[in-house]
Formats: structure tokens, C-alpha cells, sequence
């Protein structure tokens, strides 16, 4: 039994690390590791509270991005993203003049690093004092830190099994608060539910994999948009530490390319990215527009593979124009990450391009 896009499912072996005691040096120059991506944004905000509380955010984002600063009463504003999922650079400099944000989070989207004309304007707007953010999730084994940004924050368990973690990254920590406790009930859960995922795999019984969902989903509702500080738990410490990065890399970009030179493009489908040269580490996901969403989704769980919509939208002021609704309304991810192989991307291919 195999699903494609599912969590990531841990092994009675892996199990058996969730109450080991420490055995690996955790930290990194320069990073401190939380539970969760927000909490890092929760941190960076804070050490900012007695400033001018306005933030400039890609109108193109995850609800994740905003709640942090929602919730320390930060005005939000949001700018452009062109359908490519480039800056629309002119819109930004022209939020950032009228809005005069006191910090400014940029996005690069799936393995497609900040171009030469996105830096440019950057650079322009750090030269006004603005503080620079730069969330690398959908870029994470990118080794570029272009100098303009104060910040690096991304999640670590988007692209490995490990129930939690996120992490800021910075020559500017002083004021960040760094977390004591771990986010105990939302790991456990969440392991449990990637083990449950991987009876069902070696099983195949549907009422296992119910259970996971259902744990899967009732962690992610536990953490709810009540952000609380947690250091990344010593289990996921422990499971990272054991991630073969350079392969990962390798198998994420010879998937991404395989679909890239295999899917037909059509009145129904399209790459958000028509240029494979601009991708320049390894993404996420595969993202394509797509003309009829709920019926490709049902046309592809049949086969037992999972494309997730990023990002659904909570917060409406986002939707700043006709190209970002777009967006929400017809981006689809597929997933291409190191459990999938090339006979995998063909079934998609077979699927999608029929």
C-alpha cells in the first residue's frame, strides 16, 4: 500500500527515540529552534512590540505567517505576487512608501530563489531602516543568506519525518526568546498519528489510516491561533539528525524535472513556473494552476494521491486583486518529495496528462 502526498509515516524504530534522553548537540550558530515556524515569527515580533507594530507580508501566504502578528496586534498589510510567484517589485515599493512598514516578510516560492530584480528592490527598501524577513519554508536547503535580511525562518517538518520544528536564523538574536519547554501534547500526537500511517501502509487497513487523520488533525487544531513559545523537541532533534540531506535534494529536483518535462500543459493545466532554469534548489512541491481543482483533486485521491491546496484562505484582506484570487482559487501542489521515485511521477503523469 502506497499513497503519495501523505504525512510522513515513522517507523516502530523511529518510535522507539521519543523518550530517549538527549544524545546530540542541538544547537547551531546562529539558530534557535521552536516547535512550530509561527512560534519563530511569534518571537521576532515580539522583540519588535514596542516599535511601530505594522508588517508588509506577501498577499500569497500561509495563514500561519499572519497569525503571529495578528495575535500581538500588528497591523497587516499585503502586497502583490505575480501568477509566476515572483514579487511584483513596483506594487512592493509602492506599499512599502505609503505604508511604511517596520518589518517586511518575503517569500521565495518553491525552490525558486530571489532574483537578481527582487534583490535590487530589497536592498532599496533595507536602505530605509525596514527590518528584512525572509521565510525559506518552500526554499529550506537553500544555502543562499543574501546580507539585506535580519531574519531567516522556516519550517523543518514540511520536507522531513519529524513531528515539529521550526527555527529563526540570524546574526541578531539578542531579544529573541529562546523556548524552554517542548509542545509535548502536539509531538505525541503527531508521531502517533505518522506511525498509524505507516501500519496503514504496511497493512492497507483503511480504518488505521482514519485514525491517523484524525490525530493529524486534532494535533493541527491543538495548536489553534493561540501561539505559545516550545523549543523543537529532542525526538525531532534526533530524526533530523539522521536525514540524508544531499539525497533528499537530489530526488526532490529529478522529480520536480521529471514532471517539468513530462505533463502536458493545457487549457486546464499550467505550470506556475514555465522556466525550469529560474528553479534553483529543491522545491516543495510541483505547483501547477489547474481550471477545475475539486474534480483533479477527486481524480487523483482515487489513485491514492494526495495534491494539497496552499494555502486556503482565513484572513480576506489578502485577496488584494483578481491575480491573487487566482491564485488561491487554482494553485495545486504535487508532492514530489524523497519517498516518491520516478515510477511514481510517471503514474501522476499518466494520470494528469489523461
Amino acid at each position: 500500500m502506497k499513497d503519495i502526498g501523505s504525512i510522513f509515516p515513522l517507523s516502530v524504530e523511529d518510535m522507539s527515540l521519543i523518550d530517549s534522553e538527549p544524545t546530540i548537540n542541538s544547537s547551531e550558530e546562529n539558530i534557535i529552534n521552536f516547535s512550530l515556524c509561527r512560534e519563530a515569527m511569534y518571537a521576532i515580533a515580539e522583540k519588535y512590540g514596542k516599535t511601530e507594530k505594522k508588517v508588509l507580508i506577501p498577499a500569497y501566504t500561509c495563514q500561519t505567517v499572519i497569525d503571529p502578528f495578528v495575535q500581538q496586534g500588528w497591523i497587516c498589510r499585503f502586497y502583490n505576487i505575480h501568477a509566476n510567484l515572483r514579487i511584483d517589485t513596483e506594487d512592493l515599493l509602492r506599499k512599502f512608501k505609503s505604508f511604511s512598514p517596520t518589518i517586511l516578510v518575503v517569500h521565495p516560492y518553491h525552490g525558486m530563489e530571489l532574483n537578481t530584480t527582487e534583490l535590487d528592490t530589497l536592498k532599496l527598501i533595507k536602505k530605509e531602516g525596514c527590518i528584512l524577513m525572509e521565510d525559506i519554508t518552500q526554499c529550506i536547503y537553500s544555502k543562499k543568506r543574501p546580507n539585506i535580511f535580519d531574519y531567516f525562518t522556516g519550517s523543518y517538518r514540511k520536507w522531513y519525518k519529524v513531528p515539529d520544528g521550526g527555527f529563526v536564523e540570524s546574526k541578531m538574536l539578542d531579544g529573541i526568546k529562546i523556548p524552554a519547554m517542548e509542545n509535548d501534547s502536539f509531538v505525541r500526537k503527531q508521531a502517533e498519528a505518522m506511525y498509524l500511517r505507516a501500519k496503514y501502509f504496511e497493512t492497507g487497513d483503511e480504518i488505521i489510516k482514519s485514525i491517523s487523520i484524525r490525530l493529524n488533525k486534532e494535533a493541527v487544531a491543538g495548536i489553534g491561533n493561540s501561539i505559545a513559545l516550545h523549543k523543537m523537541s529532542e525526538f525531532s532533534s534526533l530524526l533530523k539528525s539522521k536525514e540524508e540531506s544531499e539525497a533528499s535534494t537530489n530526488i526532490r529536483s529529478k522529480n520536480y524535472n521529471y514532471l517539468y518535462n513530462h505533463l502536458y500543459q493545457s487549457s486546464d493545466i499550467k505550470f506556475v513556473c514555465q522556466n525550469i532554469n529560474e528553479v534553483t534548489t529543491a522545491p516543495l512541491y510541483f505547483p501547477i494552476y489547474v481550471s477545475n481543482r475539486t474534480e483533479i483533486q477527486k481524480k487523483l485521491a482515487a489513485k491514492h494521491i494526495y495534491a494539497p491546496v496552499l494555502w486556503p484562505v482565513n484572513t480576506a484582506e489578502v485577496l488584494i486583486n483578481d491575480n491573487i484570487k487566482y491564485i488561491y482559487s487554482h494553485i495545486l501542489m504535487i508532492p514530489i518529495d524523497q519517498r516518491y521515485d520516478e515510477q511514481d511521477m510517471k503514474k501522476i503523469v499518466t494520470i494528469l496528462n489523461s
